[in-house]
């Protein structure tokens, strides 16, 4: 039930940078698009493509960990743990389109990335839980 909380509460954080966004055009705090990208770009571009790729290896890893771990670690905690991990680098990926918009990126990388942000945030389901007081 917690993770579906974390999982709306990142969904609604979203919708609200792309309103955000939106509303920004009518401001003067942003620039508009010149059509170059410099290397302020193409390090949100790089660092939000590797939060995509990252939420899905991370959760992976975080789960199967065995061996030196400590006492209060379980399979059930580190399933949560992996969980949670994949719901806030989807998240990135949004909040990284959103900076990419303030520094006047591409719109439609902009555009882009909050689309794969909630579309990550909406096919993700927390699937079965480990048993909690299972020890490994």
């Amino acid at each position: 039930m917690r993770l579906r909380q974390v999982q709306i509460a990142c969904i609604l954080l979203l919708l609200e940078c792309v309103r955000l966004s939106r509303s920004m055009g009518h401001d003067s705090i942003r620039h508009e698009w010149n059509g170059t990208l410099t290397w302020v770009h193409w390090l949100l571009i790089v660092a939000a493509v590797w939060s995509a790729i990252v939420g899905f290896t991370t959760q992976r890893r975080i789960a199967k960990r065995r061996g030196r771990t400590s006492s209060t670690s379980t399979p059930f905690t580190r399933w949560r743990a992996g969980h949670i991990a994949r719901l806030w680098t989807a998240t990135a990926v949004g909040l990284y389109g959103f900076c990419l918009g303030v520094f006047a990126g591409p719109p439609l990388l902009v555009n882009a990335f909050f689309a794969l942000a909630l579309l990550l945030l909406l096919v993700w389901t927390p699937g079965r839980a480990p048993d909690q007081g299972a020890q490994t």
